[in-house]
């Protein structure tokens, strides 16, 4: 896989994108999967974001 260079601003964005397209469609292609379960990781790991009650992702005040 390629490296995506993003901010979390984006990776936020590309995150919710992601999940109303799974959530939509009721799943992703294997390749987009992957790259919604690395952000999700990534975005936890760093504590830039939290999921809403609503479902989707928001960014964290640094």
């Amino acid at each position: 896989m390629r490296e995506l260079k993003l901010t979390p601003e984006q990776a936020v964005a590309l995150l919710n994108l992601l999940q109303a397209e799974r959530d939509y469609e009721g799943h992703l292609p294997k390749a987009l999967e992957e790259v919604r379960e690395v952000l999700r990781a990534w975005l936890k790991e760093e504590g830039l974001a939290r999921k809403s009650p609503t479902g989707g992702y928001y960014l964290l005040r640094r």
